[in-house]
């Protein structure tokens, strides 16, 4: 008589959270991780632009000078007139290190003029023609994935929001019941003499747990932009309760509508913002009718700008207007929730740690981003190639 018992199968004593976790990581990974791939290719594309413009266009960098004074951008508005005098200049831009640039028409429709910001030589003239832009391009990628705006955004948004809780169960199902020292080996290391299966496996379990608090801050940040909700909730958590000033006010001219005052009062503008920071560079947004102010943003560090600071001056007689904005006031003054949206854009690219080096490193820690959902599949994909599905 046969008394050898078949083997049974092997129980699974994971609790129920456990479970939830690796059945939400599984198929919300598999769901959105195209669309994470290419939220990070481009994403990576996009934060080093000005560095790759640098390289292409030498000719176009024009470093800051400390103790000389940039030229006043109304000197600059005016030259463009008299160049182009039946063009509208919407913008007078000047990024740290770089030439200014003088936009015509449409703003961002890529018709600029290039201007040494010192001497207002002329560096580059605009060819008024409608010309691709790999960098624009590939923003349009990053946020609404070559889709109109009203379906791509969405897309994007809850696509990010999707990633960050792949990276929270992620980690549920990183974490060892028991802390032995060849789990500790394996839960750190990346065994690089494996097999394909089990090199993957760990490419994907051990990258993974570095990058993490990193990317969760990179789809903390991105999820700011896209979804209203998650905004709010961020500021309600770091106010400690407070309701959310708001997000858009609307600012007026004050008086009349006086187009033969404007260049009169963006000069006042400019000397009025230029005695409060001491600016690197600026963006001066030029009103294209009688509703729009002058809007002026200083920019005190090279291409971070968490402490950038933003005024608002009538267009008629530039007089600074009163605006609920986080950039109204200096980094050092705001409270802790404004410094945190201060930081959102900084944080986001990587700037905040260090400037350029701190994109360095979420260049790398991104590509890792990007990689997760592809080893994500083929873990998959080898366990249920295993089981013979």
């Amino acid at each position: 008589m046969n008394n050898i018992k078949p083997k049974s199968k092997k129980k699974n004593n994971r609790s129920l959270f456990y479970k939830i976790s690796a059945w939400l990581h599984l198929w919300l990974g598999l769901v959105s991780g195209i669309i994470v791939v290419v939220i990070c290719i481009t994403g990576i594309t996009w934060s080093f632009r000005d560095e790759i413009k640098d390289w292409l266009n030498p000719e176009l960098r024009v470093e800051f000078i400390p103790g000389k004074e940039m030229l006043n951008p109304v000197i600059l508005y005016e030259k463009a007139k008299d160049l182009y005098p039946d063009q509208e200049v919407s913008f007078v831009w000047r990024p740290t290190g770089k030439a200014s640039m003088i936009g015509f028409g449409k703003r961002n429709s890529g018709f600029v003029l290039h201007l040494d910001p010192y001497t207002g030589e002329v560096l580059r003239k605009p060819t008024f023609k409608e010309e691709f832009d790999f960098f624009d391009w590939t923003l349009k990628g990053h946020r609404f994935l070559w889709l109109p705006s009203e379906i791509g955004r969405p897309i994007i948004n809850y696509s990010t929001f999707i990633f960050f809780i792949t990276l929270l169960t992620g980690l549920v199902l990183w974490w060892p019941k028991k802390w032995t020292k060849a789990i500790r080996k394996q839960s750190f290391s990346v065994k690089w003499d494996a097999k394909i299966k089990r090199l993957n496996y760990d490419l994907h379990n051990v990258f993974g747990f570095y990058s993490m608090i990193i990317l969760l801050v990179i789809a903390m940040t991105g999820m700011y932009y896209g979804l209203p909700w998650f905004n709010k909730f961020l500021y309600f958590t770091t106010s400690l309760g407070k309701s959310p000033k708001t997000e858009r006010q609307e600012v007026k001219n004050i008086t009349s509508y006086q187009p033969e005052k404007l260049s009169e009062s963006m000069l006042m503008a400019w000397e009025d913002a230029i005695d409060k920071v001491d600016a690197k560079g600026y963006y001066l947004s030029v009103p294209k009718d009688s509703t729009e102010t002058i809007s002026l943003f200083l920019y005190p560090s090279h291409r971070q700008f968490y402490n950038l600071r933003g005024f608002n001056y009538d267009r008629n007689t530039g007089v600074r207007l009163s605006v609920n904005s986080a950039h109204a006031n200096s980094f050092e003054q705001a409270d802790f929730a404004t410094k945190v949206q201060k930081l959102n854009y900084d944080l986001h690219v990587g700037s905040a740690l260090g400037g350029i080096w701190g994109r360095v490193l979420y260049f790398f820690i991104t590509i890792i981003g990007g990689s997760l959902p592809i080893t994500g599949f083929l873990v998959w994909w080898f366990k249920k190639k295993k089981k013979g599905v």
